[in-house]
């Protein structure tokens, strides 16, 4: 499967999808204008990636901002790997913050109650 690699802006996040590794990398600030359109590519790229995936998958975010339009999406793309758990695929995430940044822990921290996947948060 070709890798989805998307170059961070000043309002959208990096996206490196390695298919071949089953790293799943989102790093930086989302804040799009148009968050569906932005992240259409990756709902599109992780639909096709459950259908033939690696042994084990790792779903990494590494944000430093993201509002609340892309915290519903995050929150989306992490269920779309749901039904590849559920049905024994190995998954994690992994969700990075800086010990400052109470805001971004927070935010793991309410992910992982609503996620089924292991979850693991993580300090910078």
């Amino acid at each position: 499967m070709e890798p989805l690699i998307i170059k961070s802006t000043t309002t959208t996040p990096q996206v490196t999808f390695d298919g071949n590794s089953g790293q799943l990398l989102i790093e930086g600030v989302s804040r799009p204008e148009d968050v569906l359109s932005f992240y259409k590519p990756v709902f599109e790229w992780i639909t096709e990636y459950v259908k033939n995936p690696c042994k084990e998958t790792v779903l990494t975010f590494k944000l430093r901002y993201h509002n609340s339009a892309s915290a519903k999406i995050v929150c989306r793309i992490m269920n779309m790997f749901d039904p590849l758990y559920k049905s024994g695929g190995k998954v994690q995430i992994e969700w990075y913050y800086n010990e400052a940044d109470e805001d971004i822990l927070e935010a793991g921290e309410d992910y992982k109650s609503l996620i089924d996947i292991p979850f693991e948060i993580i300090k910078n």
